[in-house]
């Protein structure tokens, strides 16, 4: 999307304050380990208007907030509650333009590497391998190849096959692995034809 359509992406999903259920089970795991530390960092990368990121900042996370749109930034910022924004940083930056990723021991990603280019896909998501431990936890969604905007052959997303899918989680134990097709509006109110994969998935 360009500019002007991720600024009224924003506008919308602000009025969302759910968190996504990939999200979610990741926080249940962690709960279930009964050795949280407060000091542990999760990112948040796409964050969006910030409805992930505010819950693990709830949670008592703290979070790393990774968007390309300072408009995302602002909008997670302007949301979220005072008391938990010492907890909170921001990074205005695309994925193409990262080297790296700080250690931490949970990576969220809800609705943003689909966004990528094949290409920055896959070298996106191997600074995702290199900044996860053993034990820690990536949570996020992915497009499927029969998902409606895969018909315009668009270079600058990628969808993934069951064992496209499988290949990536080579090294992680799948706690979580939903596949759903279905027919719905987008975020700006579009209907179309949705097929994507949930996943929770622990570093090996």
């Amino acid at each position: 999307m360009d500019n002007k359509n991720w600024s009224n992406y924003y506008k919308i999903t602000k009025q969302n304050t759910l968190p996504r259920k990939t999200l979610l089970k990741a926080i249940e795991i962690f709960n279930c380990r009964n050795k949280f530390n407060c000091a542990q960092l999760a990112i948040d990368v796409g964050c969006g208007a910030g409805a992930d990121s505010i819950e693990l900042l709830k949670n008592n996370w703290s979070v790393l907030a990774i968007d390309s749109q300072a408009e995302a930034i602002s909008t997670l910022i302007s949301s979220c509650p005072q008391s938990l924004q010492n907890r909170l940083k921001t990074k205005v930056a695309s994925f193409e333009s990262l080297t790296s990723l700080p250690t931490s021991q949970l990576i969220n990603a809800s609705y943003s590497l689909p966004f990528l280019s094949s290409d920055n896909f896959y070298k996106f998501w191997k600074l995702i391998l290199e900044a996860l431990p053993p034990g820690g936890i990536f949570a996020g969604i992915f497009f499927g190849i029969n998902d409606g905007w895969n018909c315009y052959k668009r270079s600058d997303m990628t969808f993934l096959s069951t064992n496209d899918l499988y290949n990536l989680f080579v090294p992680f134990k799948i706690e979580l692995l939903e596949e759903e097709e279905s027919d719905g509006a987008d975020a700006m109110g579009f209907i179309k034809h949705w097929h994507r994969y949930f996943v929770v998935a622990e570093k090996c």
